[in-house]
């Protein structure tokens, strides 16, 4: 392919309009790519979720849970089915498989839930069918505080969402905070006694009185019209007026029988939001989405115009105090601006190294290599859809310290070249010569090595894919920009170049280095007893870095913990508290918040769980607060959670847990452990007593059992003698029953474009005007209402039912339809899953399980085994890849296994060194050992090359040893430069990110040590090898 090379070199304005077109290109390419904080990982789970307020967690199972089930198991492609049902909620979660196509699969989903609507309670809310997205976090989290009414507030919130979601690239707005707006018609009890009217007659005349259809068409005159019957009710005053029966002649209507107000639903949220230690007010939130594709720094600056707008005199928020809890754009503009900073900082170490080594004009050169491959790689990244956020300009910055060897290497051969022939041209034509398929091979196993990470499964494969996708792209950029426009640059500032002082003592320091190395060397090399002795010594230190992890040296954990600007706090009380009682509870937290200095602001939710922790919970018993840090703060993140869960310590009623934002995907608990069975009591005692375990094993802490809320339940059945003698159905109890106690959903009214439900509820609490009061019952007031019979009488309901009490499960799950309960536990610092989960299963014959009930793991241990496991044969097929390519350039498997001893060997370094650092071995630095083996492949190839176009090329008079020290030498400084260029350019990222510096000391330990291992393995292997053959040759 050198005549290609050479026609860059030939056609020299043709390649420059070529690099011009390119650059522009480029340009566009990086302006126009979308930019977010995360990948947006595209995971085959589908979510149904279906409320039924007011029934328990048994109730939404048998009703809701179950019959779903039995239509979603037959969809195609579904690999997991699981659930959990608790109080007024079923969640069922499907996860596909990862060759489905989850568009199709969601609406296949919809469909089987459709078909099993008509089984579910007339009461229950329509199930809701969502498609999971990794990067569904909210983009800005609003609070806004107003003075204004129940209602007034709930209208405020409506015309927000309608607001927000109008800007472009918001999918939703979720508020939270707020009341649902509801026409509530409280009846009178002694009134429907005193007309001889059932509780359903009235929710039927509602729904009767409420009815739009069609009729028809009729013709006139020739002409057809159609005729549609408008029958909806409009207002208060309509619902008033609707006859519900006659009684003694006269029609009864609504207003005689019950109170109609315009009202709020009971509190289902509570918000507040403390800025700067003020005590907290009461609030309205705001969680504002991002559509999947969208850029979130265009999106976000849509937000801020539309709250600027509504700001603005005459807006909506005029009057309102407004705070940004979160926003995620400011934060993704942050980190690019960060992580171009380091860019900037690699590329100006990079350059500064050269200059000290080979001077001005060449580091110029090779510099200039590095802004030329990445515009040509955003073509690529652009045109395969890719985005920009904070993994991929990670792996910018990383391929800066690998493509920049290209560049160096050339123009390191054509400065020593043009020192030899004076001539700019012909001195860049040997070197493309010479160089360049050592170069392609270099960057084709670099690029093998990074291309089995596309097949990492699951949302860790989705998570890390734009890494493998740019290398890649910025190596073959490299490559091209390398040996088709780093000469024609080279050329040019060249050509009338003069030597100067500087460069004569570079050019003389480089010497003696040179002949240093080639003394030790060629000493080295007569020395076979030295020789055993470094091979065995290598072996051993391999075993022993191999065995640090095993014996405690080093922890393995899955993703290194980050100092982050948000922490988030999850408030969990007892079962059937109420969501006014939990926010005691909350109030008691806020009041430790508001004395500490390293707080900015808080916004605190009772009656869900934190969207930014995956939590789908929700209900009276759950609360979450999202605490901002301080920018200029002390304590890092980690140290701020473990003082508030101390702070927390003497908090009682409710279970606290605190977590901070991840960069990494979302794993949950790290330890999980899973009982599945049918018999729900003995997977209940199995979950008590491993949550009990667990809790004594040291490291341990926020240990939960899905059963833990687990309360108790009054169960109200019907005497079924006693109903039928008295002629009472089971029908018309339970819709007495829940009337009373939750009300019923008679119909719905429109207004303004808003369906509100017009609520029918018996005035059985007394004690309160507040339509919209959550009544205070007692079993007395239950047992003294009054049901209709068929023949118009009404009798006592006490007369009817039987009383029990029973237990309540908080929650019950499912796993492929069987029942399931869980134990899940967090580590301190210091502490592995791994290590809790060793402990615990050398303890579990404790538990005395019955056969019935099996037991399974999850969490980050089963995360890191099978990511760890996938990441070393991902390794595995790209060394096997790279054998190929080497077999292919050196026609020789001996040589290709030589080269490849040096990327276990670079082992000891890393591992040895990230002990010596008190670094984890993580996810993170694994990768950097992926891209440490294409860095030293390269160096080894280079060598390799020399040594054996040099024995071909020199005389026979020369000796072996001669020719492999002459060859060593000759390569001793491209491998010094790009060794050294390589791991300074790493500092800057060892220090912006601790999600990543793990990678950043992985390559630099690795390539500091493969460096000397490769200048003096590889040599020494070759030498033994072409020995023994000589040795052979002259026996025979």
């Amino acid at each position: 392919m050198h005549w290609l090379w050479n026609f860059f070199l030939e056609k020299r304005q043709f390649s420059w309009l070529l690099v011009v077109s390119l650059l522009g290109l480029g340009a566009y390419s990086a302006f126009a790519i979308a930019k977010e904080s995360a990948p947006e990982v595209v995971v085959p789970i589908g979510i149904v979720q279906t409320f039924y307020i007011g029934a328990p967690a048994g109730d939404i199972e048998e009703l809701i849970t179950d019959k779903l089930e039995d239509d979603i198991e037959n969809v195609d492609n579904i690999e997991n089915l699981t659930s959990t049902s608790r109080d007024g909620v079923s969640i069922i979660t499907a996860e596909f498989s990862a060759s489905a196509d989850i568009d199709k699969s969601i609406q296949d989903l919809k469909d089987a839930v459709d078909n099993a609507k008509g089984e579910l309670p007339r009461d229950a809310n329509d199930p809701i069918v969502t498609k999971v997205d990794f990067a569904n976090d909210p983009i800005h989290v609003i609070s806004i505080s107003s003075n204004l009414t129940a209602v007034e507030f709930t209208k405020l919130g409506e015309d927000l969402q309608n607001e927000f979601e109008s800007v472009r690239g918001v999918a939703n707005v979720s508020v939270s905070g707020t009341r649902e707006r509801q026409v509530r018609v409280i009846v009178r009890e002694e009134s429907l006694a005193a007309y001889g009217i059932s509780i359903s007659e009235v929710s039927q005349a509602l729904a009767a009185g409420n009815l739009s259809v069609p009729v028809g068409t009729v013709s006139t005159e020739g002409v057809e019209y159609s005729v549609r019957f408008e029958g909806k009710l409009a207002d208060i005053s309509e619902i008033e007026s609707l006859p519900v029966k006659s009684a003694n002649g006269q029609p009864v209507y609504i207003r005689d029988i019950a109170k109609v107000s315009d009202s709020v639903d009971k509190e289902y949220s509570i918000s507040r939001v403390s800025v700067g230690g003020e005590p907290a007010e009461s609030a309205l939130t705001l969680n504002v989405y991002k559509k999947a594709g969208f850029d979130v720094t265009e999106m976000s600056a849509g937000v801020h115009a539309k709250l600027k707008e509504l700001q603005s005199e005459g807006g909506l928020l005029e009057d309102s105090q407004v705070l940004i809890v979160f926003d995620q754009g400011d934060q993704v503009k942050e980190d690019l601006t960060d992580l171009i900073e380091v860019g900037f900082e690699t590329v100006a170490l990079v350059v500064l190294c050269l200059l000290l080594t080979i001077g001005w004009r060449e580091s110029l050169v090779a510099a200039l290599s590095i802004p030329l491959s990445f515009v040509i790689a955003f073509i690529g990244l652009y045109a395969s859809g890719n985005t920009i956020n904070f993994v991929s300009l990670f792996a910018l910055i990383l391929a800066i310290g690998i493509l920049v060897d290209s560049g160096i290497v050339i123009t390191e051969a054509i400065h020593t070249r043009m020192r030899k022939l004076g001539d700019p041209d012909l001195a860049a034509k040997q070197a493309i010569k010479e160089y360049a398929w050592p170069l392609i091979a270099g960057t084709m196993t670099t690029v093998a090595v990074f291309a089995p990470l596309f097949f990492l499964s699951g949302i860790i494969g989705e998570f890390i894919s734009s890494i493998p996708f740019t290398i890649i792209f910025v190596l073959m950029a490299s490559i091209f920009v390398a040996l088709g426009i780093v000469p024609l640059i080279a050329i040019y500032l060249t050509k009338h170049s003069s030597s100067n002082r500087f460069e004569e003592i570079q050019e003389e320091y480089t010497h003696k280095a040179q002949e240093w190395y080639r003394k030790h060397l060629v000493a080295f090399l007569n020395n076979r007893k030295g020789q055993r002795i470094f091979l065995w010594g290598l072996f051993g230190a391999f075993i022993a870095a191999l065995m640090l992890p095993f014996f405690g040296f080093m922890n393995v954990i899955f993703f290194p913990p980050e100092d982050v600007d948000y922490v988030f706090i999850e408030i969990e009380t007892k079962q059937g508290t109420p969501v006014q009682q939990t926010d005691l509870v909350v109030r008691a937290v806020e009041e430790q918040l508001y004395d500490k200095e390293y707080i900015e602001a808080f916004s605190s939710t009772a009656g869900s769980g934190s969207s930014f922790t995956g939590s789908t919970n929700s209900g009276g018993k759950f609360a979450n607060i999202s605490v901002t840090l301080n920018k200029d703060r002390e304590e890092s993140s980690a140290e701020i959670a473990t003082d508030l869960r101390a702070s927390f310590a003497d908090i009682e009623g409710a279970d606290i847990s605190i977590s901070e934002l991840s960069n990494g995907p979302p794993t949950g608990a790290p330890v999980f452990i899973k009982f599945s069975g049918d018999n729900l009591e003995e997977l209940i005692r199995a979950a008590e007593d491993a949550e009990a375990m667990l809790e004594s094993v040291p490291g341990t802490r926020d240990v939960v059992a899905s059963t833990k809320s687990n309360a108790t339940e009054f169960v109200l059945s019907i005497d079924r003698a006693k109903a039928s003698a008295a002629g009472v159905s089971t029908l018309a109890v339970g819709e007495t029953l829940r009337a009373a106690v939750f009300g019923v959903t008679a119909t719905t009214i429109s207004r303004a474009g808003d369906d509100i439900d017009v609520i029918v509820r018996l005035n059985i609490d007394k004690t309160t005007e507040d339509t919209a009061a959550t009544p205070d019952i007692t079993l007395e007031a239950l047992r003294n209402l009054e049901v209709p019979t068929f023949s118009g009488e009404t009798v006592l309901l006490g007369s009817l039912l039987n009383e029990r009490l029973a237990s309540a499960n908080a929650a019950i799950e499912h796993e492929d339809k069987n029942r399931l309960v869980t134990v899940s536990a967090y580590t301190v610092d210091g502490v592995t899953a791994s290590e809790v989960l060793a402990t615990f299963k050398a303890r579990t014959g404790e538990l005395k399980l019955p056969d019935t009930v099996t037991i399974s793991y999850g969490g980050e241990a089963e995360d890191i085994n099978q990511s760890f496991t996938e990441m070393f044969i991902a390794l595995i097929v790209g060394l096997l890849l790279m054998l190929a390519i080497l077999v292919l350039s050196f026609n020789s498997i001996r040589y290709s296994l030589y080269l490849l001893l040096a990327v276990p060997y670079s082992l000891i370094g890393v591992l040895f060194g990230l002990t010596a650092t008190g670094l984890a071995l993580s996810f993170t630095s694994l990768l950097g050992v992926i891209a440490l083996a294409g860095v030293i492949i390269n160096h080894a190839i280079i060598l390799m090359d020399s040594m054996i176009t040099h024995k071909a090329s020199t005389s026979s008079t020369t000796t072996l040893i001669d020719q492999v020290a002459d060859a060593s030498v000759s390569r001793l400084r491209p491998i010094v430069l790009t060794t050294i260029t390589t791991v300074v350019g790493m500092f800057p990222l060892s220090t912006i990110s601790d999600f990543w510096s793990p990678l950043a000391f992985a390559i630099m330990f690795g390539l500091t040590f493969a460096m000397i291992l490769t200048l003096i393995l590889v040599p020494t292997l070759y030498y033994r090898a072409e020995k023994k053959k000589a040795d052979r040759a002259l026996r025979a």
